[in-house]
């Protein structure tokens, strides 16, 4: 018994199998891909050129904000460097006129006070301990002119090992010396130092008569650290100060750093 197999060669899809509507849909995606593939690289490189725009901009407003910066308190040394000089050399004529014997000392005391200023206030920071040794000269030299220095008293306490912007605070102690003396000859001053958990104390406290409050140059010192303090510790100060007609007080706090 024989048996025949038949196979059929016709093809999966025959003529009228076929769907021309198929045909031209797909021939529609594949001619609507290359104008989207344009759009969505255009749009890809838009936006990286604007982040590196945007990137070049900002870089260029840091670098510019950080020159301002630099200028200003370039500005402000230049400032603070000849009215201290000034004051100090008010305080050696005092001494010369009375052809007093300390007048050497304090010759020698202002020498070491600008070499200070010279050769290591030019850093950015210096360490906390050189800015009260130098703290401490200025104040041995204001003794050498007054006729009864028992109503100076300084307090130095805490850790000392951190870093602070050179001649930050001796315009507070400088003012407190120049008003602290009042038209008896009576001299109340009292400054504190002290750290404590990174953060640096300053209290300076004087006597303030009438006479020295109308004076009109009082402010110029005060002004210019309060400047330099909004510049180089933004957020990180405080800075509380008490005037009355008979007193004087300025409170300070800074974050410190190691």
């Amino acid at each position: 018994m024989k048996s025949s197999l038949k196979f059929s060669l016709r093809p999966p899809f025959s003529q009228g199998d076929f769907n021309p509507s198929f045909r031209r849909s797909r021939e529609n995606n594949f001619n609507l891909r290359p104008p989207i593939l344009l759009l969505l690289f255009f749009a890809l490189s838009t936006c990286v050129k604007l982040v590196a725009e945007w990137y070049k901009s900002e870089k260029e407003r840091t670098i510019a904000a950080s020159q301002k910066v630099n200028s200003e308190l370039s500005f402000l040394k230049a400032q603070l460097n000849p009215h201290f000089l000034f004051n100090t050399l008010n305080s050696i004529y005092s001494l010369a006129n009375k052809k007093s014997d300390d007048t050497t000392v304090a010759i020698v005391t202002l020498s070491e006070l600008m070499r200070y200023m010279i050769y290591e206030a030019n850093e950015d920071y210096i360490c906390l301990e050189k800015e009260i040794e130098y703290i401490k000269n200025y104040i041995s030299l204001q003794l050498l002119r007054l006729k009864d220095s028992s109503g100076v008293k300084i307090n130095v306490h805490g850790n000392l090992n951190y870093k602070i912007e050179p001649l930050l605070l001796i315009s507070f102690i400088e003012n407190a010396f120049k008003y602290g003396t009042n038209y008896k000859g009576k001299t109340d001053i009292t400054i504190k130092i002290s750290t404590n958990d990174d953060q640096l104390h300053l209290t300076v406290y004087n006597l303030s008569s009438l006479q020295n409050a109308l004076n009109k140059d009082s402010g110029i010192g005060l002004e210019n650290i309060q400047n330099r303090l909004n510049l180089l510790y933004p957020n990180a100060h405080t800075l509380e100060i008490s005037n009355t007609k008979k007193s004087f007080e300025v409170n300070l706090k800074i974050n410190l750093k190691k």
